[in-house]
């Protein structure tokens, strides 16, 4: 059998824990003075609204017939007469009494009165409109103001009861306010102003009743603040120590949800799917920008952006049921969402809601399609843009840090695409919003707002990924050795590369070798090293023939300038004169895991590269490569033999 409660509600509290324990496995009876309070409440199978009011004597009846386990009174902090009656029928009856306090915000901008009578002979005095929010069963006491219906203006609950009694007090529908509470300073600021108000009239409500938001709306329109205070302080629980109270002696325990929220560009483009979950929230947590943009919904909140923290927030603080976690942007592209789902999802029922992507927004405004763009990110960290950027005719980068957008820039102005378009959007959707658009080299030292949108657009030359096997004759030679087609393909395969790998590739010559590893890490970086200035000139030729741009030819020895560049991911060793060994002892001091290709053609290169792999203790195996090509002879075609060429592969032995 169910375990069955009592509580006493018609409060914000009071629908808080209504709400709460509709999630729980007891059975709640809950009392509500009327009707109108009733249909504000949650309707659920294990919740039932009584309203209507009820002496001590009622009370006795009904909690001595149901036999509740335990009494919850929920009641506003002023209606001191029904928690005294509450009190007295629970100990009567002997069941455990449980009070919901409501935390007191004190202010030092109001005139503090213990009673109505007391602030009623304070604006006898006055002149000038007054705003009364402290209920209609109280306004009977104003009406002893003089010019009562002309001065006085009655923000009450929108029932017939309260609306009522405004009019049998002598106000006119001009001057009664029915709208269900707490508001938002925005509000309160429109409604004094619509009214001229003089005076705002209000009770010590706290937080849940919307108190700091009626003291900020009063200062706002140099209305003065008359405070009611409260006429003695109360024993009991505030609401999060109670949840906690009753799972620790009744095991009273909500099932607890958390929404993964994304809220797009900003708060101005929340999906209404989005607004329901944080209206429903009891608590949001997010990083600062986030919450900020979302205390409109004025629910309790925790600023945090670190999935382990935010995990160990939700684990502790049990006595939220409902959890939204706000992130920028939508959940499934560059989010925190992911990691955070595995951390909570053993704990709690996780739901995933999709926001409007800032990118979605950003290129609707800008008018343009991106069907065909890549989408890339500088948030984990900063990475090259310039593979992808001579990949793809659009690429879009979320941008990370202020300086993003500038070293972009810089880096297309250094393969010479100065003038390709680019477009930054900051504070999307939000008052600040900016767009400004310009070319790679107007933007070179700009910074922009920490999480902004960069946009931009080649439409020149493109470098296009192809098949290794460049033809031979694509290559600009003059008299310098380069490694032909068919060695230079074999020799590739080796390497295994990836599209992001750092290459070096040592002895150079024409570029030959440079430019198809190039073209097959479009978003890594070759260094193609050679000493002698005319391989140089053809290297700088082939690369620009090619419209390759991620190449850095690095003029110098081996292996003294090797000490100048990043760890390799792989190396190409094409000529060494005699230094292998330091060449490879280098290399494995900058990254242990790097993979070597090498090619031999005399016996002597052949020793020296078998003895270096020995020396340096790695794992290597050889191939021989014998090519012939058919040349014609007169009407006759005869296979011609090549040189005899031996491909190495080498690495740190794998343990």
């Amino acid at each position: 059998m169910k375990t069955k409660i009592l509580l006493f509600g018609g409060t914000t509290e009071g629908r808080k824990l209504t709400e709460y324990l509709s999630n729980t496995n007891v059975f709640v009876d809950v009392c509500v003075a009327t009707e109108y309070g009733q249909q504000l409440l949650q309707k659920s199978e294990n919740i039932n609204v009584i309203s209507g009011r009820m002496d001590k004597e009622q009370m006795t009846a009904m909690m001595k017939q149901q036999k509740y386990k335990f009494v919850i009174d929920a009641t506003h902090p002023y209606a001191l007469e029904v928690t005294e009656n509450i009190k007295n029928a629970c100990a009567i009856e002997k069941i455990p009494y449980y009070r919901v306090l409501r935390e007191s915000s004190k202010t030092e901008k109001g005139i503090y009165f213990d009673s109505i009578e007391q602030a009623v002979c304070y604006l006898q005095n006055t002149q000038g409109n007054i705003l009364v929010t402290t209920g209609s069963k109280q306004l009977q006491q104003f009406t002893a103001l003089k010019d009562f219906a002309q001065r006085v203006y009655a923000r009450v609950l929108p029932s017939v009861e309260a609306i009522t009694q405004c009019q049998n007090y002598g106000l006119t529908a001009k001057h009664i306010i029915c709208m269900q509470g707490p508001f938002s300073k925005e509000i309160n600021v429109a409604q004094m102003k619509h009214i001229n108000a003089k005076y705002l009239v209000t009770k010590e409500s706290g937080k849940t009743g919307g108190f700091e938001q009626k003291i900020d709306a009063a200062i706002e329109v140099g209305a003065t603040v008359i405070v009611i205070g409260r006429k003695q302080e109360q024993q009991g629980y505030f609401y999060n120590e109670l949840v906690k109270e009753l799972q620790k002696e009744y095991g009273v325990s909500a099932k607890r949800e958390v929404t993964l929220l994304g809220i797009g560009a900003g708060k101005n483009t929340l999906t209404q799917q989005a607004q329901q979950f944080l209206q429903q929230a009891d608590c949001i947590i997010g990083a600062k920008r986030m919450i900020e943009s979302l205390q409109s919904f004025e629910k309790d909140s925790f600023i945090c952006y670190k999935s382990d923290e935010i995990a160990a927030f939700i684990k502790q603080n049990i006595h939220y049921s409902h959890i939204v976690v706000a992130f920028s942007g939508d959940i499934g592209y560059y989010s925190g969402a992911r990691n955070l789902y595995d951390l909570i999802a053993n704990d709690v029922t996780v739901k995933t809601v999709s926001g409007v992507p800032s990118i979605c927004y950003f290129m609707a405004k800008l008018h343009t399609s991106w069907e065909n763009a890549k989408l890339v990110s500088t948030h984990a960290q900063y990475q090259s843009m310039l593979g992808y950027v001579l990949q793809y005719p659009k690429t879009i980068v979320l941008l990370g840090k202020k300086t993003d957008a500038a070293r972009i820039c810089q880096e297309i102005c250094a393969v010479g695409l100065k003038d390709v378009k680019v477009v930054i959007g900051e504070n999307l959707s939000y008052d600040t919003e900016k767009i400004t658009e310009g070319t790679a080299e107007q933007f070179q030292n700009i910074e922009t707002e920490p999480l902004a949108i960069l946009y931009i657009e080649n439409n020149g030359i493109l470098q296009k990924m192809q098949n290794l096997g460049i033809d031979d004759d694509k290559f600009i030679r003059d008299s310098v050795p380069m490694t032909k087609r068919e060695v230079r393909t074999i020799a590739i395969s080796y390497m295994n590369l990836k599209q992001n790998d750092i290459v070096w590739d040592i002895g150079a010559g024409t570029g030959s070798v440079s430019v198809e590893i190039a073209l097959q890490c479009p978003f890594g970086m070759v260094y193609a090293v050679e000493k002698k200035e005319k391989a140089i000139s053809l290297l700088q030729k082939n690369k620009e023939k090619h419209h390759v741009y991620n190449i850095k030819i690095v003029e110098g020895q081996a292996p003294e300038i090797l000490h100048t560049l990043p760890a390799p991911d792989k190396i190409f060793i094409g000529g060494s004169t005699g230094t292998t060994k330091q060449i490879m002892e280098i290399t494995l001091q900058k990254n242990d895991n790097v993979e070597i290709v090498a090619t031999a053609v005399t016996l002597e290169t052949i020793a020296d590269l078998q003895n270096c792999f020995t020396a340096l203790d790695m794992e290597w195996q050889c191939t021989q490569v014998s090519i012939s090509k058919s040349e014609t002879m007169s009407k006759y075609h005869i296979m011609k033999a090549q040189n005899t060429v031996f491909i190495y592969f080498g690495r740190k032995k794998r343990i």
